[in-house]
């Protein structure tokens, strides 16, 4: 389906519900800013987030343009982008293992291309897009499992945690794939 397919109706209140989170979740660390001392965001750290949340919204307008109204491919695209914007926002802020300065933690990054790699390549096909997130879920576990293993770093919780969002997603798309054929 084409990406300049105008928009179903039905989308209206998705977008209203995901443009408004953003702004919300924007107003975090600006009333955070403002009101701890231990906040030390300058300039460049909203810019930063801004521009994660924005790219977070323009991912979840192409699951909107993409002209599907089913309801478990859009809670399953909502958990995959809320997810990785997690995992960047961790990385970035403090690392995931050791510090963001970390070389390690560009594991991560790459991890999360080859979802972006696998989405684009099954063109966001709802049966693909659960094939990819299962592989993501299984490329996840092996991240954390050679991470403890090589110790270059330990992260059970982290690693347990993605791995069971990787695979509700994968199932939500599944879903997806069953009820929209």
């Amino acid at each position: 389906m084409p990406l300049t397919s105008p928009l179903p109706a039905s989308a209206a209140k998705w977008r209203l519900a995901i443009w408004s989170l953003a702004g919300v979740v924007m107003l975090v660390p600006v009333i955070a800013r403002l009101t701890l001392a231990e906040m030390n965001w300058d300039t460049f750290d909203f810019a930063v987030f801004g521009a994660m949340l924005l790219a977070g919204c323009l991912g979840f307008e192409v699951v909107l343009r993409l002209g599907t109204a089913n309801t478990a491919y859009r809670i399953a695209a909502c958990l995959a982008i809320g997810g990785a914007f997690l995992m960047v926002m961790a990385n970035l802020a403090v690392g995931i293992i050791g510090n963001e300065n970390n070389p390690v933690n560009l594991l991560f990054f790459a991890l999360l291309a080859l979802g972006a790699v696998g989405a684009l390549t099954v063109r966001f096909d709802a049966a693909g897009m659960a094939r990819v997130m299962a592989l993501l879920a299984a490329a996840q576990a092996l991240l954390g499992v050679g991470l403890a293993v090589t110790g270059a770093g330990f992260t059970p919780v982290f690693t347990l945690f993605y791995v069971l969002l990787w695979l509700a997603v994968a199932a939500l798309f599944r879903k997806a794939g069953r009820t929209a054929g």
